[in-house]
């Protein structure tokens, strides 16, 4: 089985955020540096126009406020005593950070109470849609249900294979041939699995050990300087797992492959595969198979079932065929006899 090390859920703060993404997105701090410590806990993002004209019942304050041309537009038009009142009241609540899209220009009582409450204030040059697009998708990688698991995960055919097996079954033997038939490794021995929604588990390569493999007999190698950056990749979604075991006489193993098989890993359906191991038999070209087949299956082809539907429907026309068969002969016996 896959074993499962422990969790990494980890808060995000602002400052992190900004680390890693202040770059992309051309973000600069204008004010409240003093809270940077502050926690994102949602990937979902607010708008707070509905706040600046005074509706707070369903204000979202736990999400990263955006204010867009849309915003700016309608606290430049608003009176001084309205504006102050309602943003102060926007500032009374523990919002994570507010982000200034479009370079737009930023109020001084925005400025300044976010400063007085420590609420970091950020300002970008990108447009809105654009910059929530990729924020979204950060933090909805970044702040997904994520653990650490055995198992070895490779990108092969565009598909993201989670292998599993005991120790010393020979998991990274295989992945290693896989590698060198053109395949690419996310991770060996150990990955991160992180759910970015119900049904999708996105594996990636753990921060701390990254491309190198242990091979017994020869040790630790990193793959990426033995085979290059075509021999790698960050991450791949979990779309199936091969399971290697030893090879057990007179266990019923999958023949005819008609049913698919499915395993729960994280609350995730991930269809399986168990390919027994024997001396002579060719993992890794057996695993591009099982790969190749789930390509098919993903696209409605089941060749099983396909076959299946031949044998069944040739077997129908025989049938059918000596039916009529001995329909004609009856009838010319009949006719013979004057009956």
């Amino acid at each position: 089985m896959t074993t499962l090390l422990g969790e990494l859920n980890r808060p995000l703060c602002v400052q992190e955020m900004l680390d890693t993404k202040a770059d992309d997105w051309d973000l600069i701090v204008i004010s409240g540096g003093k809270g940077l410590d502050r926690e994102v806990t949602t990937y979902e993002l607010a708008r707070p126009g509905l706040a600046l004209a005074g509706y707070f019942d369903r204000f979202s304050f736990d999400r990263i406020q955006l204010i867009g041309l849309t915003e700016s537009a309608y606290i430049q038009n608003m009176n001084d005593e309205d504006r102050s009142k309602y943003i102060r009241k926007i500032l009374s609540y523990e919002i994570p950070c507010i982000i200034v899209t479009s370079g737009n220009e930023i109020c001084a009582e925005l400025e300044e109470g976010c400063e007085t409450h420590n609420i970091p204030l950020l300002r970008t040059s990108h447009l809105s849609s654009p910059l929530m697009a990729d924020l979204s998708h950060y933090l909805e990688h970044r702040l997904a249900p994520s653990w650490t698991l055995q198992g070895t995960v490779l990108d092969i055919f565009g598909l993201g294979v989670l292998i599993r097996g005991r120790s010393g079954i020979g998991k990274s033997e295989v992945a290693l041939e896989l590698i060198d038939r053109g395949h690419r490794l996310v991770g060996d021995d150990i990955v991160v699995a992180r759910r970015v929604s119900r049904n999708r588990l996105i594996a990636q390569t753990p921060p701390n050990i990254g491309y190198h493999m242990e091979i017994r007999g020869i040790g630790i190698i990193d793959v990426e300087l033995l085979f290059g950056v075509r021999a790698i990749r960050m991450e791949a979604e979990i779309a199936m797992l091969v399971t290697l075991e030893q090879w057990v006489d007179g266990k019923d193993y999958e023949r005819l492959g008609i049913g698919e098989h499915f395993t729960e890993l994280f609350e995730c359906h991930v269809p399986e595969y168990v390919i027994p191991v024997e001396p002579g038999r060719s993992l890794a070209k057996l695993i591009e198979v099982a790969t190749l087949t789930q390509r098919l299956e993903n696209q409605g082809v089941n060749v099983a079932q396909e076959f299946e539907k031949i044998v069944t429907d040739s077997m129908d026309k025989k049938f059918e065929g000596a039916r009529v068969y001995h329909a004609i002969d009856r009838l010319h016996r009949m006719a013979d006899s004057g009956e």
